[in-house]
């Protein structure tokens, strides 16, 4: 099989050492990849938001099977001009009208509140003004969120009237604002592969969305996760599956056949799970971590999801704890860091650390930052302590000026 994926970061890095190992791959392409991913596959260049070019290149390398990871590209309608131009090319990722969960969060709970999924509830402005005079008065603490897509960086938990004011300018202009009550609990992702009518839930993940330690800072792309996840009981797993099977109903009553993952942002609260958002792919870095607890063959599930025909039995899941770090330059999510050496990836592996590129560059044959968040770095074993231990070892090998990273991912396992 041809496989192509579309991105550049850890998630995409993770696909690719996934996808590699499959005795099903005949060529693994990666555009526009990163260095890591060019150990894997052959990086391509190339304009992956244009779908007219995409189209080309799925084309010109005869692909079976084009696996997207970034969800611009599914906004963009990437899979619509693939799936139209090259039925021979199957596509994991929904169309454009399917990635609107993601792409439009007011349409999200639109969807939620008709389909009766469980979720916060919430105001939409399209009007500055009208947004100043609700979060003026609002309870506190409120969350505010950006209609469209904004790389994971477009929510802001408001706990005071001064941020609660000041968030109405984090939508662009010509962007509307979601404006909802805080629910407090224990906040989980679980993404579900669907082939359009059939799905399999992959094990929760937490990640960490805060830049800093004890979930404070800003929110960023995610800092770290892990997995298994202690305290989800056979009664949270059922209302998780019962949200998944709403949203795959709903969105066959809304005429839209869905292949691909639909990612499943979740609050436990006192009265129960509730659906804080959609995404519509992979998490980043929840995918790192599910890549590495994964058994069974990515590529198998992967082509058939895409081609209607998912498996009955689900995927099979290592029983290893999973913990991952993100480590990032210091003036993330601000501004990214270019071309500060990176040293120590292979002593970190040597001493069993997964290590997935995300912002990284090559010049010159020396590995550089070229990004926000630069490196995955990922430990596992028998036990989070275990799991934990070791991804924090592997910094004690790596390094680049200004690195910075949460010290605190999975700690609240092993306390």
């Amino acid at each position: 099989m041809r496989v192509l994926i579309l991105g550049g970061g850890g998630r995409e890095h993770a696909l690719a050492w996934k996808i590699a190992a499959s005795p099903l791959l005949q060529k693994l392409y990666i555009s526009p990849g990163n260095p890591g991913t060019a150990e894997l596959g052959e990086n391509i260049a190339g304009d992956i938001l244009d779908p007219k070019a995409v189209l080309k290149l799925v084309q010109t390398l005869g692909i079976d099977l084009m696996v997207i990871g970034p969800e611009a590209c599914l906004a963009a309608g990437v899979t619509d001009a693939v799936r139209a131009g090259a039925p021979g090319c199957r596509v994991l990722g929904p169309h454009r009208a399917g990635a609107r969960l993601e792409w439009s969060k007011a349409y999200a709970k639109d969807f939620m509140n008709k389909y009766g999924i469980p979720t916060a509830r919430h105001l939409v402005f399209s009007d500055r003004a009208a947004a100043a005079d609700y979060l003026a008065d609002c309870p506190l603490p409120v969350v505010v969120k950006a209609d469209g897509l904004a790389a994971g960086k477009g929510v802001v938990v408001a706990r005071t009237r001064t941020e609660a004011l000041a968030a109405r300018s984090i939508p662009p202009l010509e962007q509307p604002m979601v404006v909802e009550e805080f629910l407090s609990g224990r906040e989980v992702s679980v993404l579900a592969l669907t082939d359009g009518r059939r799905y399999h839930l992959l094990p929760p993940v937490r990640d960490y969305k805060a830049l800093e330690d004890g979930d404070r800072g800003p929110n960023t792309g995610g800092m770290g996760a892990y997995s298994p996840v202690p305290g989800i009981g056979k009664d949270e797993l059922a209302a998780i599956d019962s949200i998944a099977a709403k949203t795959l109903r709903g969105l066959l009553r809304e005429g839209v056949e869905y292949r691909g993952i639909i990612y499943l942002g979740l609050m436990i609260t006192g009265e129960g799970v509730k659906l804080l958002e959609y995404n519509a792919r992979f998490g980043d870095p929840e995918c790192q971590v599910l890549m590495s607890q994964l058994e069974s063959d990515l590529l198998l599930y992967l082509s058939q999801a895409a081609n209607g025909m998912l498996p009955e039995d689900p995927p099979e899941w290592s029983t290893d704890s999973a913990c991952l770090v993100v480590a990032c330059g210091g003036d993330y999510p601000h501004l990214p860091s270019f071309g500060l050496p990176i040293t120590g990836i292979e002593q970190a592996r040597a001493a069993g650390c997964l290590v997935f590129q995300a912002g990284t560059a090559l010049i010159d044959g020396q590995l550089v930052t070229g990004g926000g968040r630069v490196l995955n770095v990922l430990g596992r074993g028998a036990g989070m302590e275990h799991a934990r231990h070791q991804a924090y070892q592997g910094f004690a090998a790596i390094a680049f000026p200004n690195m910075r990273f949460r010290t605190d991912i999975g700690e609240e396992v092993v306390l």
